[in-house]
């Protein structure tokens, strides 16, 4: 159910009851329909909301991570959207409006220049864990000054919960605290601790329901905030069907999210009148104040109707050139000819790691002998851990070394990613990353960048891109949130190909990169 069949069914229940390309071309990349999803772990830090309660995630360094299968359902509720719109034009449902999210973090605010400066809404934390003890202490405080302010308002919980019965301790904790407040925002259920992260998608899916329908059964309009990459990947379509959802991804010019959204937290770093220091900002598109309490709604003013976002169509899959797979040790011996029997077109091996020739990866000599044998075209990527651009050349001539006298089909790409390095300022990452890429050039390689959307997003300077190709990881949308072009996207990490016990990195490839090897004579051509 798309959030407009959730928005359409709270209308009626209130009414019933009262890339670039390095050596050749300038090419622009489509993306093409998924059914797949999941994430690179280590985006957490550039979507997730909250900075301390009781613990601070740590960031794991990781190449690999768990995925789900999504997908967007059919919306048998456009008709009845039409009809809403038709009978009620001086009501608009959807409605685009600006507004903060605030705790204890935020101890003194000015809630009358918070409302000047143009906010309409604040959703306040209400506490977290288990107990009543665990109040925000500023929660009545800021409650009480935002709604005297005349702002409308929300609150959310921040969840601890590891089991379906802690869900349901925190759910009747929340209620002991809000029971006595009116909200015009709905009550959300923040999940996003790093202690639930390894959770099953079914457990993190019980543990929302419990919490969500305990609230809902007591008169609240209840919705779900967690960041992008989590929501794609730990919670189950029926669960993201029912609940509205708040989504949080900073630095990109919408959401990595594969399905619809009713809320969006684009900055942790925001400045408001009113607010000493930073505080997070969100757009909502709903007209929350009348679908929750439509007896005392004022309409605002004269605007229009807001459309609200959504979900991109994806391009014609005649836009995808090829179909791959990406490996390294962690898919073990692999069957190549079972594998081109399923018509995969080309592999990207991992070459190796670090700065040494004897990091190589295990079993890249087998990989790469195995693949073309079995008539797959080939690429390689190298996996780095540089501090700096000294670091990236060392690395750059350990990959020579073990890359030399093949013959590459597609391009060799740095795969630049890892949390150890991404404290690092955008100006040093890209000095990384021209020392790496420009190294391998030279050898007379076809060289490629290859990092998850936020991190390309946000972490490296724009002049990058028009020197080397991009090899985008996104999962759980119908196209990567990357605003320049790319020649190859990995789309999801839990695919099964014959050939290959477990899970297996899912490609397309935009560009007919043998076709370019051959044209410019590069990657041993």
């Amino acid at each position: 159910m798309k959030h407009s069949a959730k928005v359409l069914s709270a209308v009626l229940s209130c009414t019933f009851a009262v890339s670039v390309v390095s050596s050749a071309s300038f090419v622009t990349a489509f993306a093409d329909d998924v059914e797949t999803a999941n994430i690179y772990d280590n985006t957490i830090s550039a979507e997730s909301k909250e900075v301390s309660d009781e613990t601070e995630t740590t960031a794991q360094s990781t190449e690999e991570s768990e995925e789900l299968t999504t997908e967007v359902p059919f919306n048998v509720f456009d008709i009845y959207n039409a009809h809403m719109a038709a009978q009620m034009p001086e009501i608009p449902v959807y409605r685009q409006a600006k507004g903060i999210d605030v705790s204890q973090w935020q101890p003194t605010v000015d809630w009358n220049a918070v409302k000047a400066s143009g906010i309409e809404f604040a959703i306040i934390r209400s506490g977290y864990g288990k107990y009543v003890s665990q109040e925000d202490p500023k929660f009545d405080e800021h409650m009480k000054g935002a709604q005297a302010a005349g702002l409308n308002c929300g609150t959310y919980w921040y969840s601890y919960a590891l089991t379906v019965e802690d869900a349901y301790q925190e759910a009747e904790a929340c209620y002991q605290i809000i029971k006595d407040y009116d909200f015009t925002y709905p009550v959300y259920f923040d999940i996003e601790d790093s202690s639930q992260k390894y959770l099953s998608t079914a457990q993190v899916s019980a543990i929302i329901e419990a919490f969500c329908s305990t609230l809902q059964a007591k008169g609240y309009y209840v919705g779900l905030y967690s960041y992008a990459s989590f929501l794609n990947t730990r919670v189950l379509d029926s669960v993201l069907d029912k609940y509205d959802v708040w989504v949080a991804h900073f630095g990109v010019s919408k959401p990595d999210y594969g399905k619809e959204y009713e809320m969006w937290q684009y900055s942790s770093t925001g400045t408001v009148s009113g607010i000493s220091g930073e505080v997070d900002l969100d757009y909502s598109y709903i007209n929350y104040p009348y679908i929750i309490s439509p007896d005392t709604y004022v309409l605002p003013g004269d605007e229009p109707a807001y459309t609200p976002p959504v979900v991109t169509q994806p391009a014609p899959k005649s836009s995808v050139v090829a179909n791959g797979i990406d490996v390294s040790v962690w898919q073990g011996e692999v069957d190549w000819k079972q594998v081109a029997s399923t018509g995969t077109d080309y592999a990207i091996i991992r070459a190796g790691y670090g700065r040494y020739a004897s990091q190589k990866d295990k079993y890249f000599d087998a990989n790469i002998k195995g693949a073309k044998a079995a008539g797959l075209d080939v690429g390689v990527y190298w996996y780095s851990y540089a501090e700096s651009p000294a670091d990236a050349v060392k690395e750059a001539e350990a990959c020579y070394s073990v890359i030399a006298g093949q013959k590459l089909e597609y391009p060799v790409y740095f795969d630049l990613e890892d949390p150890s390095i991404t404290g690092k300022s955008n100006s040093e990452l890209t000095a990384i990353a021209e020392a790496f890429c420009s190294y391998l050039e030279s050898k007379g390689y076809y060289v490629g960048i290859a990092s998850y959307s936020n991190f390309l997003n946000t972490k490296l300077n724009a002049e990058v891109f028009d020197k080397y190709d991009v090899w985008v990881a996104s999962y759980g949308v119908s196209n990567p949130a990357f605003s320049r072009n790319y020649g190859m996207w990995q789309y999801a990490n839990d695919g099964k190909v014959k050939g290959i016990n477990g899970s297996v990195d899912l490609d397309y490839s935009y560009l007919d990169f043998p076709s370019l090897m051959n044209q410019f004579h590069l990657n041993g051509y």
